[in-house]
């Protein structure tokens, strides 16, 4: 039976909408978008959404911060670092890279990636702490503690507060009102302070963060395991919040109405104040006489107070900020996630942007500008507002269906759709009338569940037997508990009320979800899947058909036309145009020569290494670019390529790659490339897109829906582990080695708990009768165990490549998926590993495995070629380039047989011999058979893993949207997983920091020597001995906790006969003051290849266990 569907062609991944804007006063070109009479809103094209950090602003001027650490700025002043005004962001010129900064009323304060602060403007009062140095808008070096890390940098109106990484408070500047907190022993307040000095705060509470306005002082600290807010400075119009207003507050004093309220965010700019709790209230206080504080009049209010209009609609607010007398809010409703902008208080120069333009607006307003636009974060001036927005899905029609429900008659069926298809035509049902009383007994006990909508125009339903014939009677006692049966999802066993069936299965077991998980399927996840719905269970023996995807999900509808413009010219036209570009034509061809898909992939992988060590963007890259010559030197098809060639390349990628960025939201990656034209064309071309175009939405997609790991504590038995490996047999049923013990763990609950976010384990390990607390350590050292048994004859996933064994070839470090490790036991190992190949992804955790290309190609579903056999097997091609050239040595049909005695069979890479045809053990090669035979050794060799790669690539896809893994090349995939396989020095020196030594002492120059001269294995075995990992994340941001060196002292004892302590957990190594490189170099290498115990607790033979 047929049946007509209309086409449903939106993007799964479609998005929109990620801009920075502003509005209000433009009098300076404080909004960064030149000169205009107008007053916005207005996108600042020169600042990306999705790479700024912060923004504040002055009274005429606004200043941006990037994630590499460049600081832009526009306006007028010296407070914007430049010279004259500005009216386009332009960028500031700094020493360093900035880490945060701070905008006052005419100045600015920032801190660098080196701990070094800076001021910018003026100093009046010394409110940027520069003494008496009346500052400029050059930055000027102020002198600060470098030891202290500044977190957060808050400027007032004349003053300035810092926030540090250990919850100090440092304040400068004004103290007319109090608002420094600083007074001397008979409580009388300090004058200016003209430096920076360590504010005093009442019971040395630590400080989380600050906030500034004019004479007044907000921190918000933390009080009995709970966030608190103080305030120092001006009584005048309530601004305070303590209800009293006799007199000013000189020492930081706790608003109490504030105490149990879970504040996490505070602001000011003059003279009204806010604050923002986790449940997402906002409280304002001050002065009000504009309306700024949202209560619906226009007085001011001495008490923090709650703006009740979002309580009223159900709202909860994600970002508030006050200017010199007006309010910006961003809010959602609890039952959705759609952001709107709200503003109120004083009007002049739209600086509200709100539909009906008054004076003034004393309670939240609207701002339809922003309705269809996900806003995400507000800032504010004195009279302008900057307001960034993050990507806005495009309304899907994924899950909208263009049929009519039998039980309702509704036309479309919105949501997941159900489908009888037990009689001669098929009826459909919404998922709400099937879920619905109304539903019993008008619909059968088995339905064909459909939740994504169907793209192809022709679709062949199939056709059930007899519901008696498949379907159990049930018992009279029958609750719809479906006994033995467990969740693929969720774990939840049994399964209640409706077992959904996957109806694409190819294999011997029914893969089965509850309801729950069957209606939770996310838009990022790929091949939209069917199931059949189940009430009662199945015969024993029954079978219900497998359908086929392509069925359902065929080629998309495509638009526009292929078309290819040639000139034509006469012969004296050729003539000419030869003659002509004669030079160039020569260099073109010349150029055209080392012009390869190796060469482009080689250059693209070349300039991602470099865009990472160098923290830029590739597209910001200089045309001019040099390229090292020892990158060269290890890339054979760039060795040989001109500076010229590379250059030119170079700047062809690039132009290309800033094309694709504009289209690649609009690619639907979980579409089948076959069956997708755009999915395919950006297959074709994957190799040539840059890493930090596919990022950006590789990490957005990465973030939905991850979360804390939750898997709890896995107990790890290494003793256990080391004594069934040294009897030198493989765990062929996962369940002694450390890889076995946690796979035998998550088995049966699943691996719900490995969509983690970047900074979470998905679970923590406790290593029996070691006395490690988990901070990760730990777990780390388990994940290295579990890449060097499986790197081994430990288990059974994984054997040495041909070329490894027969000592031939390129690449003989690698290991090959097992094409005998087949066992259902095996292939659920498999797909364990997957799920932790997943999980490196997300953590950056690193996969210390040596894998070909020929496993990385099927996990990216990209088609394998005779170059990674050859990658593999070195000795089998030329065995078969022998074979097919044979005629080249004088071998014809005649003699062929007398040399050649091959049967058409060939060995795996586990030495399995299979037939290639049927009976081909007794078929004997011939000359005119011999391509055959060639192409079907080929053919059988690359496909002898496929079902292994498949269960890896199904445990990859049950942590990684599988749509994510076709943005990948299978280079970045590895990279991904595993890391780069060389250790970085470079990199790891710049995210060292020192305790009690310094980089020029000569035990660290000692180390850093030792550490240079090292050999990659041992530079991987010291990250694992010092970390619990065998390689470095791949750039600096990506480091969750910096490299620590610090000098061991032991009293009276010889430093030469110590050993040096490392801390897994904390990345640290503590390294006794050794008197020569030779001796730290030797300590070094015993204490990396013998100290691999974490925190050995004395009785370790009582874990010894005999039970396996």
């Amino acid at each position: 039976m047929c049946i007509r569907d209309r086409v449903s062609t939106q993007s799964t991944w479609a998005s929109k909408g990620a801009d920075i804007y502003s509005w209000g006063a433009n009098d300076h070109f404080q909004l960064g978008v030149g000169e205009t009479t107008l007053n916005g809103p207005f996108v600042i094209s020169e600042i990306a959404s999705t790479g700024l950090v912060h923004v504040d602003c002055s009274d005429t001027s606004t200043m941006f911060l990037l994630n590499n650490g460049e600081l832009f700025s526009c306006g007028t002043g010296q407070q914007t670092g430049l010279t004259g005004t500005a009216k386009l962001p332009a960028k500031v010129t700094t020493k360093d890279k900035v880490r945060t900064f701070g905008v006052g009323s005419n100045f600015a304060v920032f801190a660098t990636e080196a701990n070094e602060l800076y001021g910018l403007g003026s100093n009046s009062d010394g409110r940027i702490g520069l003494n008496w140095n009346s500052g400029s808008a050059t930055p000027q070096l102020i002198d600060f503690n470098k030891s202290k890390t500044v977190k957060q940098i808050a400027c007032g109106v004349s003053h300035t507060l810092i926030v540090t990484a250990d919850g100090l408070l440092y304040v400068c500047g004004s103290n007319d009102h109090g608002q420094l907190g600083l007074v001397d022993d008979n409580n009388n307040r300090f004058s200016n302070m003209t430096t920076f000095r360590q504010g005093n705060v009442p019971g040395k509470r630590k400080v989380i963060a600050a906030a500034a306005g004019a004479s007044i002082s907000l921190i918000l600290v933390r009080d009995k395991g709970q966030n608190a807010v103080m305030v120092a400075g001006d009584k005048a119009q309530g601004k305070l919040g303590l209800g009293d207003d006799s007199s000013d507050a000189n020492v930081f004093t706790m608003i109490e109405s504030l105490n149990d309220a879970g504040i996490t965010t505070i602001g000011a700019k003059k003279k009204h104040l806010m604050a923002l709790s986790k449940s997402g209230k906002l409280y304002t206080w001050g002065c009000g006489e504009q309306g700024q504080l949202g209560h619906g009049n226009f007085g001011n209010v001495n008490v923090p107070r709650v703006v009740d209009f979002f309580e009223r609609e159900n709202m909860r607010v994600i970002s508030a900020a006050v200017g010199n007398a007006h309010t910006i809010a961003v809010a959602k409703r609890n039952e959705d996630d759609v952001s709107r902008v709200y503003a109120f208080g004083e009007n002049a120069n739209n600086k509200l942007n709100v539909k009906n333009i008054r004076e003034k607006v004393g309670k939240p307003e609207l701002v339809e500008f922003f309705e269809e636009k996900q806003a995400s974060k507000v800032w504010t001036g004195a009279n302008h507002t900057i307001l960034a927005t993050s990507h806005v899905k495009v309304t899907l029609l994924r899950d909208v269906h263009h049929h009519t429900c039998e039980g309702t008659g509704v036309n479309p069926i919105q949501g997941p759709m159900y489908v009888d298809v037990t009689g001669p035509e098929p009826k459909f049902y919404s998922g709400n009338f099937v879920n619905s009383p109304a539903s019993k007994g008008k619909i059968p006990d088995i339905l064909l569940f459909v939740k994504e909508a169907i793209v192809t125009r022709r679709v062949t339903w199939p056709s059930l037997p007899t519901l008696k014939d498949i379907l159990a009677d049930p018992p009279a006692d029958w609750t719809c508990e479906f006994a033995g049966t467990r969740c693929t999802e969720c774990g939840v066993s049994p399964i209640k009320d409706a077992l959904f069936v996957n109806a694409n299965n190819e294999g011997d077991i029914y893969e089965s979800i509850c309801h729950n998980c069957a209606y939770s399927i996310s838009e990022t996840n790929v091949s939209p899947t069917l199931y059949y719905r189940l009430v009662r269970p199945l015969k024993n023996g029954a079978v219900i058909p497998i359908l086929s995807r392509t069925n359902f999900y065929g080629q998309s509808d495509s638009f526009g036309f292929n078309m290819r413009l040639t000139p034509k010219f006469n012969e004296s036209g050729y003539d000419y145009m030869i003659k002509k570009y004669a030079d160039s034509y020569g260099e073109y061809t010349s150029d055209m020569k080392n012009l390869s898909s190796e060469s482009d992939e080689q250059l693209v992988d070349l300039l991602n290494n470099m865009a990472q060590k160098l923290e830029k963007t590739i597209i910001g890259m200089d045309e001019k670019i040099s390229f090292p010559k020892e990158e060269l030197n290890i890339r054979s098809a760039l060795e040989k390529c001109s500076s010229d060639f590379l250059k030119k390349r170079f700047n062809i990628l690039k132009n290309f790659n800033a094309k694709v960025k504009n289209i690649i939201p609009y690619v639907d990656f979980s579409a089948r490339k076959e069956q997708n034209r755009l999915r395919n064309t950006y297959s074709n071309s994957n190799l040539y897109i840059f890493w930090e175009i596919k990022n950006e939405l590789f990490d957005a997609v990465l973030a939905l829906g991850a979360k804390g790991g939750s898997g709890g504590k896995v107990r790890v038995n290494r003793m256990r582990a080391s004594k069934f490996i040294a009897k030198g047999k493989p765990d062929h049923t996962g369940e002694f080695t450390v890889f076995g013990q946690i796979f035998q763990h998550f088995r049966n609950i699943g691996y719900s708990s490995f969509k983690v976010t970047k900074e979470a384990n998905p679970f923590s390990v406790q290593f029996v009768g070691e006395a490690a607390i988990d901070a990760g350590g730990p777990y780390r050292e388990a994940i290295s165990q579990i890449c060097t048994e499986l790197q081994s004859s430990a288990l059974p996933l994984f054997i040495p490549s041909p070329n490894q064994k027969n000592d031939s070839g390129q690449f003989r470090e690698k290991w090959v998926l097992n094409p005998s490790a087949n066992s259902l036991v095996h292939l659920k190992m498999y797909e364990f590993l997957g799920v932790l190949m997943g999980c490196s992804i997300r953590t950056r955790n690193f996969l210390n495995l040596d894998l070909p290309s020929i496993v990385w190609k099927q996990l990216v579903d990209v088609m394998l070629t005779r170059k990674d056999l050859e990658n593999i097997d070195r000795y089998t091609i030329q065995c078969l380039d022998d074979v097919i050239n044979i005629q080249k040595k004088g071998i014809d049909e005649t003699n062929f047989n007398d040399l050649i005695q091959e049967k058409f069979v060939t060995y795996l890479s586990d030495g399995t011999e299979v037939e290639l045809i049927s009976g081909g053990k007794n078929v004997l090669v011939t000359f005119e058979k011999r391509a055959e035979y060639a192409e079907l050794v080929e053919k059988a060799r690359l496909a002898e893993s496929r079902k292994q790669a498949e269960a890896l690539r199904k445990g990859l896809t049950l942590v990684v949207p599988e749509g994510l893994l076709n943005l990948l090349t299978w280079r970045e995939l590895e990279t991904l997983v595993c890391g780069k396989p060389i250790m970085d020095i470079e990199l790891l020196r710049q995210n060292t920091v020192y305790r009690f030594c310094s980089e020029n002492d000569p035990v660290i120059e000692y180390f850093w020597r030792t550490l240079t001269e090292f050999t990659p294995e041992e530079r991987s075995m010291y990250l694992r001995f010092v970390w619990g990992r065998s390689r470095l994340p791949l750039t600096s941001k990506d480091f969750q906790m910096k490299h620590q060196i610090e000098i061991l002292k032991k009293g009276n004892v010889d430093a030469d006969l110590m050993l040096p302590v490392a801390h897994t957990c904390f990345f640290s190594i503590e390294l006794p003051k050794y008197s020569s490189y030779e001796i730290l170099r030797d300590k070094l290498r015993y204490a990396i290849t013998h100290c691999q115990a974490i925190d050995t607790d004395g009785r370790a033979y009582d874990i010894w266990d005999d039970d396996e």
